[in-house]
């Protein structure tokens, strides 16, 4: 958690951004469904742009690299990620949804994002929470975790989301020897179970957690 607001008045906030007390009232009001000045505002206020944005995460996560959420007024220069409205289980599962609603969407200037997430194809990435703390110290409760929905079978080890027996995971998956072996980081807690050969076909791998946003970037391995 970052530090307190810095409360604005509509003057104040206006002549900080250099535009109209009036445009900043029709951004309040949500009249204004573009706005270019995210990331200075964000800056201003001492806000996380990506709750400023889309409502999601913590309002004041104060380590947050803020420079990859500036959106332009045109969308088609923007890489546009959607926020699915499904929550992964990191404890003992959840019920599993279809991962098909979108609820949400966060805008990325394309030179910020390629540089914060080499290698990563935007078109296979969806974007949704984690709940529980069973992959503490990786994943805190709310963390958003990028998922590549273009891996739906096991890629090695790393960190999946899956369903198994109708309930929705984000797991550690390694193979040993003809098992998969489930894990969660906070093994203090969650002990390792494993799907067997016999059971593999009842496990389907919705994608592959490749980043996960929470105070700063991180990358899974």
């Amino acid at each position: 958690m970052g530090n307190a607001p810095k409360l604005k008045t509509r003057k104040q906030l206006a002549e900080e951004l250099d535009v109209s007390v009036m445009a900043i009232g029709d951004l309040i009001n949500d009249k204004t469904k573009k706005p270019r000045n995210l990331l200075e505002i964000s800056m201003v206020l001492g806000v996380n742009p990506v709750w400023l944005q889309s409502g999601i995460g913590e309002p004041f996560e104060g380590s947050t690299d803020i420079s990859a959420y500036t959106a332009t007024e045109d969308d088609e220069d923007n890489i546009t990620l959607d926020v699915l409205d499904i929550e992964a289980s990191a404890g003992h599962g959840a019920v599993n949804g279809d991962m098909v609603q979108v609820v949400k969407q966060l805008k990325f200037v394309p030179d910020q994002f390629h540089k914060y997430y080499p290698g990563i194809t935007p078109a296979n990435i969806r974007i949704i929470n984690v709940k529980g703390d069973s992959m503490f110290p990786t994943f805190n409760n709310g963390d958003l975790l990028f998922v590549d929905i273009s891996i739906q079978y096991f890629d090695g080890d790393g960190i999946y989301i899956f369903t198994f027996d109708d309930t929705l995971f984000v797991k550690r998956i390694q193979k040993i020897g003809r098992d998969y072996c489930i894990i969660s980081d906070n093994d203090d807690v969650y002990k390792p179970w494993y799907i067997k050969p016999e059971d593999a076909s009842e496990m389907f791998i919705h994608g592959k957690v490749r980043v996960h946003q929470s105070q700063k970037l991180n990358f899974v391995g």
